[in-house]
């Protein structure tokens, strides 16, 4: 067979198709819970777009850019609170309760009038988002097969990166909305509405129907510690470098953009909107970790996605930033979704939501300790990029414990995190 026809057959299939068929009630889950990510993402990543234009509308001085953004971060602590009633009440009653949560922070974002409304309203954005991602990942990890995970969490990935493109094409037109980046908001706040009118008939997941091991408030917390103490530690291991060494890199790339190489608003958003390829490359990471394992898959995309921010804050000029942009993005967003993938893998139904919840929590609050030291090396070098870089040389860390843990892919969830109650 001509080998172009061989390599464009395996690229549709690793791009479109799943490893195996998805029923109907399958895609229709996708599309309501992957709709989630999407709107998510477009709220979260309006702040790192607009940045400037935010700061000098509400007089937030240059050092205090990174506190603010680390006081964000901070919201996943009640999250995880909502994630913990998650594994208590179901995951299809949070799921309504934090896009109702998310629709009114946005709005009262679009509304802040000081510097300190601000905070709060997006903090408390945060705070429902933060767990609609967690939960969308469950949701998908306790419905799908087992040779379809990796693929499924991919695509509701790419529908996140899908979000974060939607923001950057709005984010080109700040100029032009009346209100400014206030408008940005608002628009996102229309859609969130109509999610969650569509959801009222999302059907609860059969695994959490159907278990045994909730009914006591306390059941989540104390199965965790009792079952899987050791994965919940190498998760946050692994979780802990990789988002410290990050936090910066992400959300700093646009005002890096705009105030250190002169970029307008309108070419940053061509270069995000160039990021829609993180898009198919999201899916492809899911289904190659279906096919030779998500630890292998994520140790390629740790050493990508380290190399490529750091050569883009200290080396990259001209278009070697795009490329390199592109490259670390692309990895990013692909070991995004792994870990959360692995997470929601590793453990019981009877806690699963809680255990995702910590490593989002310990994830943020990493985070947020990298975004406070970076607005204290600020002061040191006077410029952002150098105090980054150095910020990112951590992250390679996170590959000693992932090969610590087992390998998920194509095992069932029985298999691989069976309950063990006493």
């Amino acid at each position: 067979m001509n080998l172009t026809k061989v390599v464009a057959r395996t690229l549709r299939r690793l791009l479109v198709r799943p490893p195996e068929a998805i029923p109907p009630e399958h895609r229709r889950l996708l599309l309501l819970v992957g709709a989630g990510t999407f709107f998510a993402n477009y709220d979260l990543n309006i702040y790192g777009f607009a940045m400037p234009q935010i700061q000098a509308g509400l007089a937030i001085p240059e050092n205090e850019i990174s506190t603010l953004n680390a006081t964000f971060r901070m919201g996943v602590v009640p999250a995880l609170a909502l994630a913990y009633f998650a594994d208590l009440v179901g995951r299809r009653t949070l799921l309504l309760v934090t896009l109702a949560g998310a629709i009114l922070a946005t709005v009262a974002t679009a509304f802040s009038e000081t510097a300190t409304q601000f905070l709060i309203a997006q903090a408390l954005a945060r705070v429902f988002i933060y767990t609609e991602e967690m939960l969308c990942v469950v949701f998908i990890a306790e419905e799908f097969s087992d040779r379809t995970r990796g693929w499924g969490i991919g695509a509701i990935s790419a529908l996140g990166a899908a979000g974060a493109g939607t923001a950057a094409l709005v984010f080109a037109l700040v100029n032009l909305l009346p209100f400014g980046w206030r408008a940005l908001y608002a628009i996102g706040a229309f859609p969130l509405a109509w999610l969650l009118w569509a959801r009222r008939r999302l059907p609860e997941t059969k695994r959490f129907t159907s278990s045994v091991a909730r009914g006591h408030p306390l059941t989540p917390i104390v199965e965790l510690v009792r079952a899987y103490p050791g994965r919940l530690a190498l998760i946050v291991a692994a979780t802990i470098p990789f988002s410290f060494g990050l936090a910066n890199a992400v959300i700093f790339f646009s005002k890096v953009l705009q105030s250190t190489h002169g970029w307008a608003p309108g070419h940053v958003a061509a270069l995000t909107l160039m990021g829609i390829t993180a898009i198919p490359g999201m899916i492809v990471a899911g289904t190659l970790s279906d096919l030779y394992g998500r630890r292998l898959v994520l140790s390629v995309l740790i050493l990508v996605c380290a190399g490529s921010f750091g050569l883009f804050y200290t080396w990259a000029s001209g278009p070697w930033l795009a490329l390199f942009w592109l490259a670390g993005i692309l990895a990013y967003l692909s070991i995004d979704a792994l870990v959360s993938a692995l997470c929601a893998e590793l453990f019981p139904t009877s806690h699963r939501s809680i255990a995702s919840g910590i490593r989002v929590l310990a994830s943020s609050l990493s985070g947020s300790a990298a975004l406070v030291l970076e607005g204290s090396m600020y002061d040191l070098f006077q410029a952002h990029p150098p105090a980054i870089a150095l910020l990112i040389l951590p992250a390679p860390l996170a590959l000693i414990p992932i090969w610590f843990l087992p390998e998920p892919a194509r095992k069932s969830l029985d298999d691989i995190s069976a309950e063990r109650h006493a």
